[in-house]
C-alpha cells in the first residue's frame, strides 16, 4: 500500500493521517521510511538528523477508537524514533517526541471527528523553523 505513495512517504515533511491507526502498523512504516530519508539527507549532521527526525514524527497523525490501541501506537512510534536516535527517556528530544505523539495520535472516533470525551478532533500543524525551533501552528 505504501508503495502507491512512495514519493510522499520519503518526503520528511509530508503529512499522513491514519483515521483508524490501531497499534500503528501503517504509521510505524511511514515513520521508518521518513527516517531513512532523514538518514540519507542529514545523516552526517547529528543536529540536523535529530531535528528532521522529530519533524518526520510531527508529520504523522492518527485517530483510534480503542484506548489500548492508541497507547500502543504512541509507544510503537516513540520506540522507532528513540531507537533511530538512540534516545533515553531522560533526553529532552524523547520528551518532546512523547508530547508530539500525545497531540498527534488521538483517542477518538474518526467517523464523528470527536475525541473520546466528545470534543472536536483538531490537530496542530507543526513546522521546522531551523536552529532547533519547532512551534505548533
Amino acid at each position: 500500500m505504501l508503495d502507491l505513495v512512495k514519493g510522499e512517504t520519503e518526503r520528511i515533511d509530508s503529512r499522513f493521517l491514519e483515521p483508524a491507526c490501531g497499534s500503528g502498523n501503517f504509521l510505524v512504516r511511514i515513520l521508518q521510511r521518513k527516517l531513512a530519508a532523514v538518514e540519507l539527507k542529514f545523516g552526517k549532521s547529528d543536529f540536523e538528523r535529530r531535528q528532521y527526525a522529530l519533524l518526520a514524527l510531527m508529520c504523522t497523525y492518527g485517530i483510534e477508537l480503542l484506548e489500548d490501541n492508541i497507547a500502543e501506537c504512541r509507544a510503537n512510534m516513540l520506540e522507532v524514533l528513540a531507537n533511530y536516535l538512540r534516545l533515553g527517556e531522560s533526553d529532552e528530544l524523547y520528551r518532546a517526541a512523547s508530547y508530539v505523539l500525545s497531540q498527534n495520535l488521538v483517542h477518538g472516533d474518526a467517523l464523528k471527528m470527536r475525541t473520546n470525551d466528545d470534543q472536536p478532533i483538531t490537530f496542530a500543524e507543526w513546522g521546522y523553523l531551523g536552529e532547533g525551533e519547532v512551534p505548533a501552528a
